[in-house]
Formats: C-alpha cells, structure tokens, sequence
C-alpha cells in the first residue's frame, strides 16, 4: 500500500505551470460565461449579427440569446435554474455603465481570438470562438464610440435609462471627470480589434486608436497632474499598447511615464503606497525590461520586488497588509495582482519563489472564498483536456491544471465564476470571511483581463517538457 503514496503526492502537488492554466481556464470560462449568460447589460439583437464563416446550426448551438453589447456595473452572481439550466439572475442589477469594466471586457474577448485560432483545423466547435469574439468586440467598440462619448468625444461613465416601453437606448452622464487611463483602454481595444480585420473597417479602428494616442502624445503634460495610481494605469495600458504595436513613438511615450512614475515614488516613498500601486509599478518596471532589455528596469523590478516580497508572511502562509486592526480586507484584484507580480518576476528572471505563489494562491485566493466558483474541468472528449490538443492517452492532463478540488463549480453551488468584492482575513483565527455573493464588473473584468494579457505569453511558452516535468 505504501508503494502508492508517493506517485498520490506527487500527482497532488501544485505547482506554478498548472497555477498558470488554472488562471487561465478561469478567466477564459468566466468571460463566455458573462459575455454569452450573465444579461448583465444591454444585449445585442442577434438579428444584428451576421457572420461570415459561422453556420446557423452553430449559432443555435452557442445559445446566442443575450450576447452583451455593453456591460452594467452591478448584478447578483446568484444562478437559477429554468428549463433545466442555470441562468444569471436579474436582482439587482445596476445600470451604470462604467469605461473600464467595458474596454476590459472587449480587451479579454480580444485576446482570446489568439487562443481559439489555434483550433481552426483541429475542432471548429472551439474555432468557432474566434470569428464570434471578433463579431462582438466589433459590435461592441461600435456601440461604445456612439454611446459612451460626451459632446468633446471622450469616453465617460453613463447611466442606462432607456426607455423600457420604446426600447430606444437613452444614456446619460454621470458628470464626472474623464480619465485617461480609461482612453488608453480603448486605444487599446481599438487598436487590437483593427489587427483582426480585413475589410474596409481595419484602417478606420486603427486610426482611431491612434487619434487617441496622439491626444496622449499632445497632452503628455497633463499626466503630471493625474493621481500616482492613475499614472501607474497610464503607463501600464501604454505597455499594453507597445505589446500590440511595437512602435516606436509609444515606446519614447512610455519611457517618460514611467520616469515620472518612478521619479514621484522615490521623491514620495514615505507615502506609504499601496501594495496594489506598487505591484503594478513593479510590472510597469519588468514589461518595460521586457520591451527594452535594458537593465535598468529590470534592476528597478528587483528592487521594488524585495518591497512584495516582505508583505508575505510565512505562519499564516498568505500576505498581509500593516495594520493594528484585528481583520484585514482584501479585494480580488489585490490579491490577482499579487500572485500575477510573483509569476511575472518567476517568468522573467527564474525567482525562486515557487513556495510562496503556491501558498498565497491557495490560502488567499481559492479557500478564502473571493471566487464564489470556479468553471469545472472540461470533459475527457474535450480537445482541451489535452496536452498540445492532441487527444491521446498519454496527452490527458490532470485535473489540477484547470482547477483545484476545493473549490465548487457553477453547478455545484448556483453561483457565477467571479470575484465577490472582498474577503475579511482575521489575523487571530486565522480565518476569512467573505463579501456579499455580488458581481461588480469593475472589480472582475480588470482582473481576468489582466490574468489573460499578462500570463497569456508564458501560456502560449507552455511546452510539453513543462507538464512531463511536473508530473
């Protein structure tokens, strides 16, 4: 009997690659899930809908009933049962529509489109994906430049009031300030979208995603001024961006944010700043490595590393935050961006700190209860379920490279894969208490788009001698 206990630990052993694909899985499921199910939103008319190379009898398979043309800011993640499925429920929704959780949305559909074009001669049921992500993040972006712009044409948060009788969409300002970070997003999204064109509308989304880089070009000035998080967004979005488009002019661009950046965080350190802002400084640093291979930044990376670093604490194997209080919130995406900033300088410069994601990812993020479910395992004659999408034996992967057996999937506990808005830790227990089971778009759709970009390289570096070697 005793023979069997080492391969049973072996193969329960978590490591980083499968953190990676579990990530990965979750965020891809999610996505569908809210884009196609959740009616969290203004839907598109399928009668709008006209693709090229997907059949109707496609179509009728993907259940496009509620397909969002734009999302709202707040629903119930509660699921009810009717006709046999489950189903998003429709208690309190909020119809605010906010930029961020919308350009976030469009971004995680495009950068999907990659992922389901590696189907295209293997399963066109998964291929199928990519012509429909591309319809939507069309649909979308279309919807966004006529709705969401006040009268200088800049992108601002609106609320739906539409009437329900006429059905015409009717938004109105919130009154309240553009921001820049949200711009970069959709030059971004634009910018993105016009790659996957060929048609006359290719030209047109590029060009207007670079009317809006020459807004940031020509007012570079202005990011003086802006709060040192919404910098921290600017810069990373312009990161994003130079991913997408390798020129030039974005690079100088981004050069001099970051300079800012990092100039206001030395002459300001004893601020005291968030671990959040200092994470997304820190991947700022190591993108910037990466886009340049200068050494400064990858040194700069190291140091604000060390900084990350002495927030984990090992008794109580998560990280903490400095306070006196006896509890500590923690929101979704602090605790993502920690666990992405580890992973990223794991990826980038081999840090030995497999221990630590290891402990931080299970304790703080799948048993504390911030995910109300995560999407379940596909099935055996799912192509996905394979090593390199080749249905053999010995290509079958472990269950644990999509999701731990802790956690309860949609169906098992009728509640959506998403992010409640926080999780209370107390420190003398030990123990975590979670939010309302709510959705907030604009806590989960920042999240799984930056799960999807920023691990999306290393996925696609997942290689067979990776899986062979952790099992």
């Amino acid at each position: 009997m005793l023979k069997y206990i080492g391969p049973f630990l072996r193969m329960n052993k978590l490591n980083i690659e499968q953190i990676k694909c579990q990530l990965f899985h979750l965020s891809k499921e999610s996505i569908k899930n809210i884009v196609l199910h959740s009616k969290c939103g203004i839907i598109i008319d399928p009668k709008d809908l006209s693709f090229k190379n997907i059949s109707s009898t496609d179509i009728n398979t993907l259940d496009l009933n509620s397909p969002l043309l734009c999302i709202y800011k707040k629903a119930s993640a509660e699921l009810k049962v009717k006709d046999n499925t489950l189903h998003w429920s429709q208690d309190k929704i909020k119809k605010d529509i906010y930029i961020s959780s919308n350009a976030y949305m469009t971004l995680c559909l495009l950068e999907l489109i990659d992922y389901y074009n590696q189907f295209k001669d293997i399963a066109p049921d998964k291929y199928v994906f990519s012509n429909l992500y591309t319809k939507f993040a069309q649909k979308q972006l279309d919807f966004y430049a006529s709705y969401l712009r006040n009268e200088e044409g800049v992108f601002v948060d609106k609320k739906d009031c539409t009437d329900s009788i006429t059905g015409k969409i009717k938004l109105k300002n919130k009154n309240k300030p553009f921001k820049f970070s949200d711009q970069a997003l959709l030059m971004n999204a634009y910018y993105k979208c016009s790659t996957y064109l060929d048609d006359k509308h290719k030209d047109s989304y590029r060009n207007f995603s670079y009317d809006i880089l020459n807004m940031f070009i020509e007012f570079k000035e202005e990011m003086y001024d802006i709060s040192f998080q919404e910098q921290c967004k600017v810069c990373l979005n312009l990161n994003v961006f130079y991913t997408y488009s390798k020129m030039d002019n974005v690079k100088l661009l981004l050069l001099d944010i970051f300079d800012l950046i990092y100039e206001n965080y030395n002459n300001n350190i004893s601020n005291n700043y968030n671990l959040t802002d200092l994470c997304l400084l820190h991947l700022n640093s190591m993108l910037l490595y990466k886009h340049t291979s200068m050494d400064r930044f990858k040194n700069i990376g190291k140091k604000l590393y060390k900084l990350i670093k002495k927030y984990y604490d090992e008794d109580s194997s998560i990280f903490v935050k400095s306070t006196e209080d006896k509890e500590i919130d923690f929101s979704a995406k602090e605790i993502l961006v920690y666990v992405i900033s580890n992973l990223y300088q794991n990826y980038i410069t081999e840090e030995d700190n497999d221990r630590m994601i290891i402990n931080v990812f299970t304790n703080q993020l799948v048993d504390s209860g911030i995910i109300l479910s995560w999407p379940d395992v596909p099935n055996l004659d799912d192509i996905e379920h394979y090593k390199d999408f080749q249905e053999k034996p010995e290509n079958l992967l472990d269950e644990q490279y999509f999701k731990m057996p802790t956690i309860a999937s949609p169906e098992a506990n009728e509640l959506a894969p998403v992010f409640v808005k926080s999780v209370t830790y107390n420190k003398s227990k030990k123990t975590f208490k979670q939010s309302k089971a709510n959705f907030d778009s604009r806590k989960n759709l920042e999240v799984f788009f930056l799960t999807l970009h920023l691990l999306n390289n290393s996925f696609k570096d997942f290689t067979s001698k990776d899986i062979n070697s952790s099992n």
